[in-house]
This record gives C-alpha cells, sequence and structure tokens, in this order.
C-alpha cells in the first residue's frame, strides 16, 4: 500500500492505495467526491467567518454609536428642563447645594445629533445587508440541509459497497471520512453560533433604534421650544 497525503486548508486529506490496482470510474467519482466535499466545507467556513466579522463589526459600531448618543441625551435632559418640558427631578442634581452653571453649545449639540443620525442610516445599510446575507445562507441551508449535496455522499458511498474492486484501502477512506465528519461537524457548530450572534446583534441593533429614534424626536421639540423662546424674546 503506498500512503498519499493531499494538503488541504481545512485538513490534511490522508489515504493508502493498492499501485498494482487500476482505479475504476466510480472509484475516481467516489474520491472526486469526497475532495469536493473539503473544497465545499473550507468555503462555508470562510463564508461564516467573514459573516461572523461582519457582525463583529456591527456590535462594535452599535457600541460606539451608544457612547455618543449618551453625551446627547444628557444635554437634551437639561434643555428639556430649561423649556419646561420635563421636571428637574429627571436631572442627577440632589447631591449639588448650590447653583452650578451648565453650558450647552446648541449649534454643536444639533450638528452632533446630524451626525449622529447619519452614522446610524449608514450602520442600518449595513445591518440590512447582513440580514440579506444571513437570509440567503438560512435558505440554502433550509433547502438543502447543508452545502454538501446528498449525491456526494452516495459517490463516496459506491467505493464502500464495490469495496473487493477499488485501488484505495477502504480502512484508510473510512478513517479519513470520519476525521472530515468531526470538522463537518465543527462547521456546523459554528454556523449555529453565527446565528444566534445574528439574532443577538439584530435585537440589539433594533433597541437601540428605538432609543435613537425616541432621541431624535425629542431633539425636534427642543428645536422648537427654543425657536418659540427666541421668536417671545425678540
Amino acid at each position: 500500500m503506498k500512503e498519499v497525503v493531499k494538503e488541504h486548508p481545512l485538513r490534511p486529506i490522508i489515504l493508502r492505495f493498492d499501485p498494482d490496482k487500476p482505479q475504476l470510474e466510480f472509484e475516481t467519482k467516489g474520491l472526486s467526491a469526497h475532495y469536493l466535499m473539503h473544497d465545499l466545507t473550507w468555503e462555508a467556513q470562510q463564508k461564516l467567518r467573514k459573516l461572523n466579522e461582519q457582525l463583529g463589526e456591527i456590535d462594535i459600531k452599535i457600541a460606539e454609536l451608544e457612547y455618543y448618543l449618551f453625551p446627547i441625551e444628557q444635554d437634551l435632559d437639561i434643555l428639556e428642563v430649561f423649556l419646561k418640558i420635563k421636571d428637574p427631578s429627571v436631572l442627577p442634581l440632589n447631591n449639588f447645594d448650590e447653583e452650578i452653571e451648565i453650558t450647552i453649545d446648541i449649534n454643536e449639540l444639533f450638528s452632533s445629533i446630524t451626525d449622529h443620525n447619519q452614522q446610524l442610516r449608514d450602520l442600518h445599510s449595513e445591518v440590512s445587508t447582513a440580514c440579506i446575507a444571513y437570509e440567503q445562507h438560512y435558505d440554502m441551508i433550509y433547502e438543502k440541509e447543508s452545502w454538501i449535496d446528498e449525491q456526494l455522499w452516495k459517490d463516496v458511498h459506491q467505493i464502500y459497497v464495490n469495496y473487493l474492486n477499488v485501488k484505495v484501502d477502504i480502512v484508510s477512506l473510512d478513517r479519513d471520512q470520519e476525521e472530515f465528519r468531526e470538522v463537518l461537524s465543527d462547521v456546523f457548530d459554528y454556523q449555529y453560533k453565527y446565528y444566534d450572534y445574528f439574532d443577538l446583534i439584530l435585537s440589539v441593533f433594533k433597541t437601540f433604534q428605538k432609543r435613537c429614534d425616541k432621541s431624535y424626536r425629542r431633539a425636534e421639540v427642543v428645536d422648537k421650544g427654543l425657536k418659540e423662546l427666541r421668536d417671545n424674546m425678540q
């Protein structure tokens, strides 16, 4: 028997062959299917990795926008109290015994709100792209159950059915198939983690989007109140 090692990015494929036997057509087809399953699983693994990285970038951007939203919300709290839209109790000033002076640059505030809204729109576009990618992958898996067509497994099975006539050592093929199935299982686990991560990110984004919309609406009311105040002072 001669051992042949085929280096593959997914895992090394190690098979043994009888050099004295010819390789029949069904065996060639079955081994090609075995190799192709490695290619397809590697492609699926890399695709899932990119999809996860895409979600990770969205996760970071949500956190960044949340960080920049907090001071906007604080300034809106102060202006809403100043305009008597809200009661002073919304401000955390109970620990101060003397008067304090708070200065807010109105132009800078509304400029930051406009910028924040644009960044949220850009992020929404990224989330939409991530949703399309998720749906395409999910629909493919739902329809076919795997990125590996059932026919490929059947092609490999023909080698086992005719094991007395094949060039490849059945024991080595069986071992290699089992090791491949372990890696395949790991990729499927990675896929399920991607599904869970997607659900989490989408939920977090929708919640954050509602929070942002609420702040933008508050800003519109504050802007209207400040304009009325300026008009009354003229």
